[in-house]
């Protein structure tokens, strides 16, 4: 396997996995993953460090979710009605005995916070980064990633649908 096909494999994994955990599995996760890859290849010479590969995908993998994600909230208000309720953020699914599916939840949670405490969980949590690498990413200091987690866990904690995820694990 040559670099350039080893690069665009990581690109297409790690965006995989960012556009899953915050958009949910299906086509617009695939298509941005997707898009995250092809513009990690074509701008692959702009990288000045190669040791920074990961943080450089992380980024516009997170940027391009986002993207994709505040397309999808602009079209589906537009699509509603004034007494429709699409406006609201979209209901997490339920299992067989009417608990929230973690993974809906999350996304549900995921959508109340604020952009830069998304990045810092998605990173934390979906991809497993330690503070460092996360700063890397973010573009920030290790004690701001550790702000962004604590502030985004205690919003968390305040949303009483979602208070066993909060509880699920401890930070690092």
């Amino acid at each position: 396997m040559s670099d350039t096909d080893a690069q665009a494999l990581r690109a297409l994994t790690l965006a995989t996995r960012t556009a899953v955990a915050i958009l949910g599995p299906g086509d617009q996760a695939r298509e941005v993953a997707q898009e995250v890859a092809i513009r990690v290849l074509e701008r692959r010479t702009q990288l000045r460090d190669p040791d920074k590969f990961d943080a450089w995908v992380h980024r516009i993998a997170l940027r391009e979710t986002f993207r994709a994600q505040r397309g999808t909230r602009r079209r589906r208000a537009a699509e509603a009605t004034l007494d429709d309720t699409a406006l609201e953020l979209p209901a997490p699914a339920t299992d067989h005995a009417g608990q929230l599916d973690a993974a809906a939840a999350s996304r549900l949670a995921l959508q109340r916070l604020g952009e830069r405490e998304r990045m810092a969980m998605v990173l934390r949590y979906v991809h497993d980064l330690p503070d460092s690498q996360i700063a890397a990413v973010l573009d920030c200091r290790r004690g701001t990633v550790n702000s962004l987690i604590s502030r985004a866990r205690t919003r968390l904690r305040a949303m009483p649908d979602l208070e066993r995820l909060t509880t699920a694990g401890e930070p690092r």
